[in-house]
């Protein structure tokens, strides 16, 4: 049992990286306020003895040394109620850091091994858990003194009431800790559930309007109805042995009580103790009874929260694929991007093969291709997602891997088809990549949605609700292109930047390409016909492959699948250009 404990309290306080002034001034702090705590019912019994004695002078001494250990009590709480407020506040700083910096880092896969219901779960409740353990370890320590302090102090005065006493601690601790061994099974049962609903949740939440659309509601409603089967059938299982810790396990103390009472009428007519030493037995039992409950409440927290430490550890231990970072901090870029010989193989499957392209300054490539073909893969490759399995990309003759994360992450932008906006104003939104607000308006002019914020009630301090959802997705896109204009990157990626748009704000995406072109090297994935006649070259590709590259005129004339995107069309209402 305790080596049992020591791991889990090893592993928190390795998590945690608990500060030693708070973790010792708790634990010191609960071992006086609760040896106070113990000496509080012997003080009392002086009081009755001298009382009944009619020894006024030592009565009220007696009663001086009460108040004195009730104030001394009191202090010690305040200062250990003091410092968990101190540790609590520590850690949930110390693990959210910890959390947000692994996020940061953290490979395409990570919420596909994690889950993003399990991960909030984690934020919103496991971190603050575990600023409530430095405080159930302390309990958990003196728990155990206070234990045996009273066994010994009623050993002191009849060794055959403390036989009572350790017979019934036994009896006691037994029966709760193996409620208690239960109750975390099936608490960990509930947890895991809970994730996979919570998770679910949020897809339904991403996903509401394609849901509605294609009536996916019915048998999303069987997925949540089975979960919670499984959650009510685990928790319903997890109240039983609650139950049982809570309610039951007082029958074993009736019982104990009673004997003990017998026995102790026994000495006193038998004339081995008097009424006090009756009062402070009974008073000690009491105490060991709440004595016990807390220790294995503390236990219990500590057991449950060793799932919370697990589940933290799994967020921060993930592997993600090792992708390394350079030191070359050169920021003269011009922005000539190349792949060279580029494969790409993710699980067995191959992804991109010899994929051969240089792409100038000032220069617009359309990447276009059937679903599939491996188009965002490419665009992941020279955002350094991903390594090439073979080959190399550079930027400005140097590999991309070479460049610092900073140097390079400064230089190759991306605007994405479903951008995310924060809830928070225009201005906070954009304050991201640069705190300027003339160059927040410059770059908001130039994605052509200055005049829109400018007709808001409160301008660019407009709060914008969770991922934007006040405003447009076109608008809200339009924000993206401006956030991505104000990086000053030279290289800018264009994720399909039109699917959100409606169609008057689309017709202003290829003027705005032009004027970016002038001081970018622009490489775009999309679907519009007219976006890829716009571009200065345009790649094909098929099955992962480079299948041509050409201008609008040359492809026209000999790709034949260049010349079925070319001809489709796409309804207006989802933002998309009719062909002309």
């Amino acid at each position: 049992m305790f080596k049992e404990y020591y791991r889990f309290i090893k592993d928190y306080l390795k998590l945690a990286e608990v500060k030693p002034l708070y973790q010792a001034t708790i634990i010191i702090s609960a071992f006086f306020y609760k040896g106070f705590e113990i000496l509080l019912p012997f003080v009392g019994s002086l009081i009755i003895e001298y009382l009944t004695e009619q020894n006024s002078e030592l009565t009220y001494l007696s009663l001086a040394a009460f108040i004195v250990v009730y104030i001394l009590y009191n202090a010690t709480l305040f200062i250990n109620y003091k410092f968990y407020g101190y540790n609590m506040n520590f850690v949930y700083d110390r693990l959210t850091t910890k959390v947000l910096n692994k996020l940061i880092s953290v490979d395409n896969n990570f919420t596909r091994v994690i889950g993003k219901g399990r991960l909030m779960n984690s934020v919103n409740s496991d971190i603050c858990d575990l600023g409530d353990m430095n405080d159930q370890i302390s309990e958990f320590l003196t728990g155990i003194i206070q234990i045996l302090a009273v066994l010994i102090v009623v050993a002191f005065y009849n060794i055959w009431v403390a036989l009572i006493f350790v017979a019934f601690a036994i009896a006691y601790i037994a029966t709760r800790n193996y409620a208690d061994r239960k109750i975390n099974f099936y608490h960990n049962k509930v947890v895991a559930v809970d994730d996979k609903y919570s998770n679910l949740l949020t897809q339904v939440v991403s996903g509401l309007q394609e849901i509605k659309t294609f009536n996916m509601l019915p048998k999303l409603a069987q997925k949540l109805h089975a979960n919670q089967t499984k959650f009510t059938k685990f928790y319903g299982k997890k109240r039983d042995y609650y139950t049982l810790r809570d309610n039951d396990v007082a029958y074993i103390t009736y019982i104990f009580r009673f004997l003990l009472y017998l026995f102790l009428i026994f000495l006193i007519a038998g004339g081995q103790i008097n009424i006090s030493v009756f009062v402070l037995m009974i008073s000690y039992h009491v105490n060991l009874v709440n004595y016990i409950n807390d220790f294995i409440d503390s236990t219990t927290s500590i057991r449950e929260n060793s799932t919370a430490v697990r589940r933290i550890n799994d967020i921060l231990n993930y592997n993600s694929e090792a992708i390394d970072f350079g030191v070359i901090d050169a920021n003269d870029i011009h922005g000539i991007l190349e792949l060279k010989n580029v494969d790409l193989e993710l699980k067995g499957a191959k992804i991109l093969k010899n994929i051969n392209l240089k792409i100038d300054h000032n220069e617009v490539v359309a990447i276009v291709g059937e679903a599939g073909s491996g188009k965002t893969m490419l665009l992941n490759l020279i955002l350094r997602l991903f390594k090439p399995t073979r080959g190399k990309i550079t930027l400005d003759n140097i590999d991309i891997f070479d460049f610092s994360k900073n140097i390079y992450s400064s230089n190759v932008s991306v605007a994405n088809q479903k951008p995310f906006i924060f809830n928070m104003s225009i201005r906070r939104n954009l304050d991201f990549v640069d705190t300027d607000i003339k160059n927040q308006i410059e770059a908001c002019k130039k994605a052509g949605i200055h005049e829109f914020i400018e007709t808001l009630p409160d301008g660019y301090n407009t709060i914008l609700r969770e991922n934007g959802s006040n405003i447009s997705g076109g608008q809200k896109q339009m924000i993206s292109i401006a956030r991505t204009i104000l990086s000053e990157a030279e290289v800018l990626l264009l994720d399909d930047i039109t699917t959100s748009l409606d169609p008057d704000t689309a017709k202003l995406v290829p003027r705005l390409i032009n004027n970016l072109k002038k001081d970018h090297t622009i490489v775009m994935i999309t679907k519009k016909p007219e976006l890829m006649r716009e571009a200065d070259r345009i790649v094909v590709l098929k099955e992962g492959k480079i299948n041509d590259v050409g201008t609008h005129k040359q492809l026209i004339a000999r790709n034949e699948i260049y010349q079925m995107l070319q001809s489709r069309k796409s309804p207006s209402k989802a933002g998309v250009f009719n062909n002309v």
